[in-house]
């Protein structure tokens, strides 16, 4: 068993100018090239795998920032770079021999013996014919619409069994929707399936998933991940918490041929590889996704050729070798902890059965129905029966004997779960947030009703509780607002700016809460805006961490952080380049609380720099917060100033649930007169969800939030001029916002004006708009207007008049108030 992460041919060390620098130590280029090489020569390679055992009378690290002297030339980032002058162009860096124990009649190879008890054998084989009659019998109950949808295990059985029983009970799993014998090998029972796979009451998701999305949230196991390679960039998350906990633990993300050509997949090793976590890459290769072929999926060789691209020790095995997949499991599991890096498997495999019960395979394979059958004799199932036979420990009768009981829990465990209800309805509604906010409260108290007044139109007999009285409700609790204060801020204050608020929110932070850990692009460094400046020489850089650069990786790795019981503080370092992340925020991390029906990844907090800023054009001048207002499961903050900005920051951080915090960036260095640029200089928190009234009036109400608010107050002076009365609402909080602030400032004076940099189709005040007109009908004197960025790109040559300004403003005060 070899596992390959190195260049096929390292170069031996010499002291020329073709010195290979494979192991080179920062050590060694300081003594090389002096003072230069102890400032630039610092090495960023985390994982001490390369140089120690290649060189290992040298320092650790493998690899270093490059310097340059007359004498030496060391490159950036590469492992081995001697001089050539022979053109070559290379498209490999080595091939990958297939690691098998035992031959296809279920022989050891000559020199195997086994790795675990024979006992541990027949309960690996026992799982594996489970899971397989399992399969048979569920693909049943979908044919006859019993279920709705099925995905069959058949011929991974091994991949599945075999990896889950070489690992250890803390190590935490990142399942894709083929590991059923490992679902079965940590302890998911038929009844617990067979619940899943109806939806009912008793579903440990609550009937909110798909068939086949399994938990086993106690037992180290996540969700079931329905969309394809997001969790390969989670588990590198969990893994570097393990690391720097000193855990003897690994995160295990299990995926197929499918899932490894998906950005998410490359970007979770390029960040396990960088950060040395304690990751598991396994890969089913079965030769499809669906229909699509190996050969059209990918080009070089298989998914393990691109380990040692990353760095990350890679070994390809017989996925359907019982005995090869725990021998190479272990061991991998053993490097990722004693190395602290990642590893990644390929398990060569086959899928015997169609995707799922959507799909046909006869219409697509390459294979005929006499290769399908050899592939079939080959399986895990039948290899390794055909050792335990030789061994005595198996026969005709045992095997009628498994399959029959087999058969009888699982159709036992579905006549029990057909008989439950489903859940009640206001599960529909909870594990959103950690709180119902007074949004979903309004809608749940209104479902709850409108489903019983309408209930011929509805199968309420089939819900708990549903056929009866009313829930208990509190119409309090669908009153918007914070339900608990924080503490108001005491203490002497500070003229301050917003970037430097912003710095002092993050160093309370990360003081008050050890596992906090702020990563980004360049933040290590100071960010491009200096937000946090210092924090690396204040905290370590194991806690404040530059980041690759793919932000669908960010935000992936946060999930892993924060499932792993870390605060994750995230910096997207543009909101205009944080859409390659849009997967992981809309789909994981909004998501994962309700997937998961409570568990999961809440204590998040991504920061990103906003909005226009004078000479950003279109790509560093967006305001995106309604593309993710419309996801439920987000908290979403716009502050305004530098006093708003660190308590609401710190309220952000704390929250349970994951937030978006946008910062107004042309603001980040303004010089506030007023009120809002003195800040406390202790720890205190600002509430969620609360607006702020800023000035009261009489006359319109003006709502904005963010660099908007300052030019409401412009207009807002502007307007008193002419005897107009504004009151002027920052909203701070998008999502949850606050409704009744508003709504009780409208039945005052009358009038509305909403005003956002965004575009004005779909932008957040459209939402806002409407709210208001279904509550304030009757007292409004003039339409609700909006003041809002135009439904064009951001221009660079017209921005002033892009913008809601002063003058947009005052102009719409003005007719508003004469309609």
């Amino acid at each position: 068993l070899k596992f390959k992460g190195l260049l096929p041919h390292a170069p031996e060390p010499r002291t020329s100018s073709s010195l290979g620098v494979l192991g080179l130590s920062c050590a060694m280029a300081a003594a090389l090239a002096g003072t230069a090489a102890r400032q630039l020569g610092r090495c960023v390679g985390r994982h001490n795998r390369v140089a120690v055992r290649l060189f290992p009378n040298l320092a650790t690290s493998s690899r270093c920032f490059s310097i340059e002297t007359p004498s030496i030339a060391i490159y950036r980032g590469v492992e081995s770079s001697p001089f050539s002058d022979t053109l070559e162009f290379k498209k490999s860096s080595g091939g990958f021999p297939v690691f098998r124990l035992m031959d296809n009649e279920g022989k050891l190879l000559p020199g195997a013996s086994l790795p675990f008890s024979l006992e541990d054998g027949v309960r690996m084989y026992e799982l594996m014919v489970r899971s397989a009659v399992y399969d048979g019998f569920l693909l049943t109950m979908q044919r006859q619409g019993r279920i709705s949808f099925y995905c069959c295990n058949w011929g991974e059985e091994a991949a599945s069994v075999g990896t889950a029983a070489a690992l250890k009970d803390q190590d935490m799993i990142w399942p894709q929707y083929r590991e059923l014998g490992m679902f079965l090998w940590r302890g998911l029972t038929p009844e617990e399936m067979c619940d899943q796979n109806i939806g009912n009451e008793s579903d440990r998701s609550k009937g909110r998933n798909l068939q086949v999305h399994y938990c086993l949230l106690e037992k180290n196991v996540q969700t079931v991940h329905a969309v394809l390679g997001t969790h390969i960039a989670q588990a590198p998350g969990a893994g570097y918490a393990y690391k720097l906990g000193g855990e003897d633990r690994v995160s295990v993300a299990y995926f197929g041929d499918g899932a490894a050509s998906e950005g998410d997949a490359l970007t979770g090793l390029n960040f396990a590889s960088v950060y040395g976590s304690q990751t598991l890459f396994i890969c089913r290769n079965n030769g499809y996704s669906i229909s699509t072929g190996v050969e059209d999926q990918y080009g070089g060789d298989g998914i393990a050729g691109r380990g040692p691209a990353f760095g990350i020790p890679t070994v390809r095995v017989d996925g359907n070798d019982l005995v090869a997949v725990y021998t190479a499991t272990k061991e991998a599991r053993r490097l990722a902890v004693e190395e602290k890096t990642p590893v990644l498997l390929e398990l060569m495999t086959y899928r015997v059965s169609d995707h799922t019960t959507s799909d046909d395979s006869k219409a697509y394979r390459v294979e005929n129905a006499e290769q399908v059958d050899a592939w079939k004799s080959i399986g895990p199932i039948p290899r390794w029966r055909k050792y335990l036979e030789a061994q005595g420990l198996w026969d005709d009768s045992k095997q009628i004997a498994l399959e029959t009981q087999a058969k009888a829990d699982i159709m036992d465990a579905f006549k029990k779960a057909e008989a439950k209800k489903r859940p009640p309805l206001k599960e529909c509604f909870t594990d959103v947030y950690t709180d119902l906010p007074w949004h979903l409260e309004e809608q749940w108290q209104y479902c709850e009703k409108h489903v019983r007044e309408y209930s011929g139109d509805y199968n309420i007999g089939r819900y708990r509780d549903l056929d009866g009285p009313l829930p208990a409700m509190d119409a309090k609790r669908a009153l918007s607002g914070p339900r608990k204060m924080p503490p108001k801020p005491t203490g002497p204050s500070q003229r301050s700016t917003m970037v430097a608020a912003i710095n002092d929110a993050l160093t309370i932070a990360m003081e008050k809460d050890p596992k906090a850990i702020v990563f980004g692009e360049d933040v290590a460094f100071g960010g491009v805006f200096r937000a946090s400046v210092g924090l690396r020489e204040k905290f370590g850089e194991g806690r404040v961490m530059n980041a690759p650069v793919a932000e669908q990786a960010i935000a992936g790795f946060a999930v892993g952080l924060s499932v792993a019981g870390y605060t994750a503080i995230a910096e997207m370092q543009f909101a205009d380049y944080i859409f390659p992340a849009f997967d992981q925020i809309v789909n994981e991390i909004a998501k994962y609380r309700y997937r998961n029906a409570g568990g999961g990844a809440g204590n998040i907090v991504i920061r990103s720099p906003c909005s226009a800023v004078g000479h950003g054009s279109m790509y560093h001048s967006q305001s995106v917060e309604s593309y993710f207002a419309h996801c439920p499961g987000l908290k979403i903050v716009i502050p305004r100033g530098p006093k708003q900005a660190k308590g609401l920051l710190l309220a952000a951080i704390r929250d349970p649930d994951p937030v978006l915090f946008f910062e107004p960036k042309v603001l980040y260095r303004h010089i506030f007169e007023n009120a809002d640029g003195d800040v406390p200089m202790g720890d205190y928190e600002l509430p969620l969800g609360q607006a702020e009234t800023i000035r009261e009036g009489t006359d319109i109400t003006l709502v904005g939030w963010g660099t908007q608010v300052s030019r409401l107050e412009a207009a807002a002076d502007r307007a008193a001029a002419d005897g107009i009365s504004c009151e002027v609402i920052d909203l701070q909080t998008i999502i949850p916002w606050d409704v009744d602030a508003i709504e009780a400032s409208v039945k005052k004076t009358g009038r509305l004006i909403v005003s956002h940099e965004a575009p004005s189709t779909n932008g957040f005040g459209a939402e806002i708009g409407i709210k208001i007109q279904e509550r304030c009908f009757l007292h409004l004197q003039a339409p609700i207007t909006r003041v809002c960025g135009f439904d064009t790109h951001f221009p660079y040559a017209w921005e002033e008049f892009y913008l809601p300004s002063v003058a947009r403003v005052y102009d719409a005060i003005k007719k508003t108030m004469s309609y």
